[in-house]
């Protein structure tokens, strides 16, 4: 059976969410748990990193049972893993395989399980706010439901997944002091369990189109790159545009109520809309993801994106290439720097794209790949106001490793010039711009694992000159079990 930490009920106090839950949504949503996870569930794309290669041209994100909402349905499976690597096959898909047949058999009538493990002890040896080490971890646990082989619905998937935090401090603000995260997220320094995912999809037309609503998370699904994440820094991986750094917006772990709906009519084209339920502290770990109501200060972040698709991400011939460009409107209540007062909502804008630049051969699974983002938010009420973020990426660099690749990235963040001026109408320092640098090489070594050596350089950390550039050494790794 899924294992949940005792401790869990017994954070949240009397009355509170626990209450709520009980009150509002336990009678509906609690048989579909135990129907979801009545064997071990795991979410084997927890998040960006557990992905068993770095870039993969044959999919893409958009309708079809594989890739339409990578976070929603499983990979394809590998059968016949016996035990895994628990039953001495290395070279086994995960660590515990296929549970001696039971998960195959699983598998086939619609459920398909698993859990993952990912790191990053770090340190920072040299400037920021002091020298320190850290470690960070996730374990994720879920499970997919395919609805047409459960019970013969067609087209619809379920979800339910949990992550539990681990380790210590975060490098970023207890030891760098910067704005661009160099680790996983400092918001459950003491480690915390959620709930992430609690969703229902449903294909449409063909496939052509796919409706998703529930406990989701914006940026799973909008302004993302998949080539991003070679990045460790947590700016630039998963949403490298401004305003993930300045509003409410939601990535993992951290899921809300929403909805979206995404459509492909074209090989090389799609867009996409979604809504989703924001307020202040909603990553608050204390909730372990489980506020299901709408706090004070909410409003709906309504996001729009559309994308092309290049060469053979389109059916075509050629370089894989994909593009994007997006918008979107924050309703919550926000703070004006200038005047103190509260502003009811802002928006913002992106442009992003990754292009395979150089191919090993006519199946593109080799070569060199860029990537590059551009967002702009006005600085009335956004921390930052434009940023910029690319990188290049060499898969298979090292004769005989294909699945290994080599990372540049590169970022910068321009602090609101309204947030400057009231600093310096503080008589405190300004804030100007964050600048990062990082190499990083990513070593499968096997199916099941991952290890990643990683180097950032933090360059005017939070936009302030007292800070000294900051110098973060770390070790990145991946487990799926």
């Amino acid at each position: 059976m899924l294992a949940v930490p005792t401790d869990l009920a017994g954070s949240f106090g009397d009355g509170g969410v626990i209450a709520r839950w009980r009150r509002r949504v336990a009678p509906i949503v609690t048989p579909v748990l135990v129907a979801t996870l009545w064997a071990t569930a795991a979410h084997a794309d927890i998040n960006p990193w557990i992905k068993s290669t770095v870039y993969d041209p044959q999919k893409w994100d958009t309708a079809g049972a594989e890739t339409a909402t990578p976070w929603l349905h499983p990979p394809p499976w590998t059968a016949d893993q016996g035990w895994g690597v628990l039953g001495g096959d290395v070279d086994a898909a995960n660590v515990t395989g296929s549970w001696g047949g039971l998960r195959d058999r699983l598998v086939l009538d619609g459920v398909s399980v698993g859990a993952a493990y990912f790191a990053q002890p770090a340190a920072n040896v040299a400037g920021g706010l002091d020298e320190g080490t850290s470690w960070r971890g996730d374990l994720g646990v879920g499970g997919y439901l395919d609805l047409e082989r459960l019970i013969n619905w067609k087209g619809g998937f379920f979800t339910a997944s949990f992550s539990y935090k681990d380790g210590s401090d975060s490098l970023t603000p207890r030891y760098v002091g910067n704005q661009f995260p160099v680790q996983l997220p400092s918001f459950d320094d003491d480690g915390a369990t959620r709930l992430v995912h609690l969703a229902f999809g449903q294909q449409l037309f063909d496939n052509n189109a796919e409706l998703v609503g529930g406990r989701i998370i914006a940026g799973e699904d909008f302004a993302t790159l998949r080539l991003a994440c070679t990045s460790v820094n947590q700016a630039v991986c998963g949403n490298p545009i401004a305003g993930a750094q300045s509003i409410s917006f939601p990535s993992y772990p951290s899921a809300t109520w929403g909805a979206r709906l995404k459509v492909k009519p074209g090989q090389d084209w799609y867009a996409q809309a979604g809504a989703y339920l924001v307020y202040p502290n909603f990553r608050d770990a204390d909730d372990h993801g489980l506020e299901f109501g709408a706090p004070a200060g909410h409003g709906i972040l309504a996001l729009g994106e559309f994308g092309y698709l290049a060469g053979s991400h389109s059916g075509g011939e050629g370089l894989p290439g994909k593009y994007k460009i997006g918008g979107y409107h924050d309703g919550e209540d926000l703070t004006d720097f200038s005047t103190s007062m509260t502003e009811d909502g802002t928006w913002g804008v992106y442009v992003m794209g990754e292009q395979m630049l150089y191919a090993e051969d006519d199946s593109f699974n080799e070569g060199l790949s860029a990537f590059l983002a551009l967002s702009y938010a006005p600085p009335d009420v956004n921390r930052i106001t434009f940023m910029a973020a690319g990188g290049l990426s060499y898969k298979g660099l090292i004769e005989g490793r294909p699945d290994d690749a080599l990372s540049l990235i590169g970022a910068y963040g321009d602090f609101s010039s309204d947030l400057s001026d009231s600093q310096v109408a503080a008589g405190l320092s300004n804030q100007t711009g964050e600048g990062l640098l990082e190499i990083n090489y990513r070593a499968q070594l096997a199916p099941w694992i991952f290890v990643e050596p990683d180097a950032q350089w933090i360059i005017n950390p939070n936009g302030q000159s007292n800070i000294d550039d900051a110098l973060v050494l770390g070790l990145a790794f991946g487990v799926v079990f």
